[in-house]
C-alpha cells in the first residue's frame, strides 16, 4: 500500500462545482425570498383597503354623502406624503381626507408604504388612492397574475408587473 504524505487539496474542477452548486442555491432563495416579500406587501395592501373600505362605508351612512377629497392617499409613510406618482398626475396624503374619517377610527389603517414601479414609463404607485365620481379605492398589488382578491374588485394587469384593482362603493 503506497501512502502519500503529501496533504491533497480541491481540484480546479471540485472547486467549480461548488461554486455552481452554491449560486443555484442562492437564486433559489432569493426567488422565493422576493415571493414572500410581494406576497405580505399584497397582504398589507388588502387588509388596508378592507379597513378604509368600512371607514368610508360607515362616513357615507352618517353623513349621507363620500368624502369629497378626490386623489386622497389613504395610509400614511410615504415617501414624500406621496403615494402615487407619474404621467397622470401625483397624489398625496390628504389632511381634510384624514380629517373626515378621524371620528371613525382612532388611527389611520397601515398599506404597504414603498412606492414601486408599474412598469409604465416612470410611474410608481405605493399603497391606495380614493378617487370620487364615483367613488371608488384604487390599490395596486404586485404580480401579474392573481386577481383583485377583494371581493367585488375589479381590475387588470397594467403593464404587464402589476394589478390594477378598484373597489367601487355602491
Amino acid at each position: 500500500m503506497n501512502v502519500s504524505s503529501e496533504p491533497r487539496g480541491f481540484t480546479i474542477v471540485e472547486l467549480l462545482i461548488v461554486i455552481v452548486v452554491i449560486a443555484i442555491l442562492a437564486s433559489i432563495t432569493i426567488v422565493a425570498y422576493n415571493g414572500i416579500q410581494q406576497q405580505a406587501r399584497n397582504s398589507q395592501v388588502i387588509s388596508g383597503v378592507n379597513a378604509y373600505y368600512k371607514l368610508i362605508s360607515q362616513y357615507y351612512i352618517e353623513q349621507g354623502s363620500y368624502p369629497t377629497q378626490n386623489g386622497a392617499c389613504l395610509g400614511a409613510n410615504y415617501p414624500d406624503d406621496q403615494c402615487w406618482a407619474g404621467q397622470s398626475g401625483n397624489r398625496y396624503v390628504s389632511a381634510a381626507f384624514d380629517a373626515a374619517l378621524a371620528p371613525y377610527v382612532a388611527a389611520k389603517p397601515t398599506l404597504a408604504s414603498e412606492r414601486f414601479s408599474i412598469g409604465i414609463g416612470d410611474n410608481t404607485r405605493a399603497g391606495a388612492v380614493y378617487v370620487t365620481s364615483p367613488a371608488r379605492i384604487i390599490y395596486y398589488l404586485q404580480g401579474p397574475t392573481g386577481g383583485c382578491v377583494i371581493s367585488g374588485a375589479s381590475g387588470g394587469t397594467e403593464g404587464g408587473v402589476v394589478r390594477q384593482c378598484a373597489l367601487t362603493f355602491n
